[in-house]
């Protein structure tokens, strides 16, 4: 009689093993959207694989869980006899371990190296648990915990290596100590449980306390951004399902409680499992700092700037236009790329929201109780505040802990007055007729206008009042404004024989529109420590950012960089080049200044 109910427990038992692949497939589908990986938006789509990701992915979850349902009731058996029930949950959890290994390694999702030994150890000790080797099952599970407990601890470094550690070894047990609960050998029940109670309590505890420091380590706060977020729902089913499978194995370990347990198990591991294919909420902000993330909008990451950050008026840079921040829509802007806006933020306000597509994101703030300096504060949302944000980003990726107490455009440097005297140095020698200003209202751009008067005075140098076509122009003003004009010289209504312009205005929505200018530069786009600028960058999401005023404010005071004999001419090419000194890069040095293009050298470099 026992018997015939054990056969008829068998199937039901194994339904949380054989149903997990669904569950994962409907419950990642959100996920998937997240994370971009939906119609061609994820960075990996970009990689060579026979197929798609998200198979992948949920065959590498699959083989996770049912590695782990095997090596943990095999490490835990020598504590009970295995049941007829148990010794076939443990074969099928192997041999759908090995199948999804086979072909995630077929796929080209993971290396034989990595899949065959783990095929090979699941399948061996699923053979030695169901002829009841147990000692030879028992030193297998260990084994084969250990290497789950590596695999987890490959993309983590410092503390958290062994936090992931303890995290999978806790799990693993406490699935292996939950299949024993539920699968005792007839008449065996209590024995088994009464075995089994403290490694069943235990491990459920040390796993959850490890998931949590995680989640704290990670950046998660636990508030309302998590609780309504697809991660908030997965560690809620988490919690509810551990909770229930060790009330009901301990308090009730009946046949009925043993189903119970094995539901609950089967559902906590695959809500597990699909959290590791869900991109988690934004982490917290920093207070009071800029803030810098990346968010899933309209099937596509999209880099978000939050500047200052503090309470009052807020620059939001969105690498989309469109996109609503706050309510308020991002514009396009000339000269600047992405999306803009322009949004007040009271002080105590925790969320901003992010919306494009259809989708929402929440970012958390963090403002803090002081305003932003107000000089930086008129310049990020006045006409240059684009390339402000890019100042305060170089300074956010430097790691500098202060805000700046103005933007770029409030004064000019000694740097960028020298650079235009040299440009003016070089247009008096070529014998250039007459040279014509292009400014906007800034105090740098005024300043710049004085320079440049100056210097053409002395090198013979007319500066007319009229655009004339045989004549130079030199753009000193803004992004916003220099952006304007070199679009309307590029699409043909207005031209001059030759435009140049001041060196901050050497980014790509400037720039890299093939207007045909050039401008001179202290630096060169090409060296080492301009390339780890743009790697920093790159790293953010935010290369279409770069900027000379972004690469100051990235390098460090004190470090003047690589010598220069002088400014230089650059020209914008629609070719990229591989920089210099690529091999003391760390394989970082691939990015052109220019997306799609490259600022190269046309002259030697220019007296001073």
């Amino acid at each position: 009689m026992r018997e015939d109910r054990a056969r008829r427990f068998v199937p039901r038992l194994l339904l949380p093993v054989l149903v997990s692949p669904v569950l994962l497939l409907a419950l990642a589908g959100p996920a998937w959207a997240q994370t971009g990986w939906g119609a061609g938006g994820g960075s990996r789509d970009a990689v060579d694989t026979l197929l798609p990701w998200p198979l992948l992915a949920v065959l590498g979850v699959v083989a996770l869980v049912s590695s782990a349902l095997v090596a943990g009731t095999a490490a835990l058996g020598f504590l009970a006899p295995p049941s007829r029930s148990s010794m076939l949950l443990v074969q099928s959890a192997a041999a759908v371990a090995v199948v999804a290994l086979v072909i995630r390694c077929v796929g080209g999702g993971i290396s034989a190296f990595a899949a065959l030994p783990q095929a090979a150890g699941a399948a061996v000790i699923a053979v030695l648990f169901a002829r009841g080797a147990r000692s030879a099952s028992a030193v297998g599970g260990v084994l084969l915990t250990a290497a789950l407990a590596y695999d987890a601890t490959i993309a983590h470094t410092g503390w958290h290596v062994g936090l992931a550690a303890v995290h999978m070894v806790a799990a693993v047990t406490w699935l292996g100590a939950a299949v024993l609960v539920a699968t005792p050998a007839c008449g065996a029940r209590f024995t088994v449980v009464r075995r089994v109670t403290l490694v069943f309590a235990v491990s459920a505890v040390v796993a959850v306390s490890a998931a949590a420091l995680e989640a704290v380590a990670k950046g998660m706060r636990f508030d309302a951004v998590t609780a309504t977020s697809l991660t908030g729902l997965l560690v809620l089913i988490q919690a509810l399902g551990m909770l229930v499978a060790v009330s009901t194995g301990l308090c009730r370990p009946g046949a009925v409680g043993g189903r119970v347990v094995a539901y609950s198990a089967g559902l906590v591991f695959t809500a597990g499992s699909v959290l590791m294919l869900v991109t988690p909420p934004p982490a917290p902000a920093e207070p009071g700092r800029p803030l810098l993330r990346t968010v899933a909008l309209a099937d596509q990451d999209a880099p978000v700037v939050v500047a200052p950050q503090r309470p009052g008026r807020n620059l939001v840079h969105v690498g989309m236009a469109g996109a609503l921040v706050g309510g308020v829509r991002a514009e396009e802007r000339p000269g600047a790329p992405g999306g803009w806006a322009v949004v007040d933020l009271p002080a105590g306000t925790d969320v901003l929201t992010v919306e494009a597509g259809g989708d929402q994101v929440s970012l958390r703030l963090d403002l803090g109780p002081d305003p932003a300096p107000p000089a930086l504060v008129a310049g990020l949302t006045g006409p240059d505040g684009p390339e402000c944000l890019s100042a305060v980003v170089g300074r956010v990726l430097r790691g500098a802990a202060d805000l700046p107490a103005a933007c770029p455009a409030d004064a000019l440097s000694e740097a960028d007055a020298a650079t235009l005297r040299a440009t003016v140095r070089f247009l008096g020698d070529r014998d250039v007729p007459a040279l014509y200003l292009v400014t906007d209202g800034s105090r740098r751009s005024a300043a710049a206008a004085a320079v440049v008067r100056e210097a053409a005075a002395g090198n013979g140098l007319p500066v007319a009042n009229r655009l004339d076509r045989a004549d130079a122009a030199l753009v000193v003003a803004g992004w916003e404004v220099g952006g304007r004009k070199l679009t309307d010289e590029a699409l043909g209504l207005s031209s001059v024989a030759r435009t140049y312009t001041a060196p901050w205005l050497a980014t790509n929505a400037v720039l890299g529109r093939q207007t045909g200018a050039v401008t001179t530069l202290d630096f060169d786009p090409l060296d080492v420590s301009a390339q780890r600028y743009l790697a920093d960058l790159r790293a953010a999401g935010l290369t279409p950012l770069a900027s000379p005023a972004g690469f100051r404010a990235w390098t460090a005071p004190g470090d003047a960089g690589p010598a220069v004999a002088g400014p230089r001419i650059f020209a914008s090419v629609q070719i990229s080049m591989m920089p210099t000194g690529a091999g003391e890069m760390d394989n970082r040095t691939t990015d052109p200044w220019l997306p799609g293009g490259s600022l190269t050298p046309v002259t030697p470099p220019l007296p001073r």
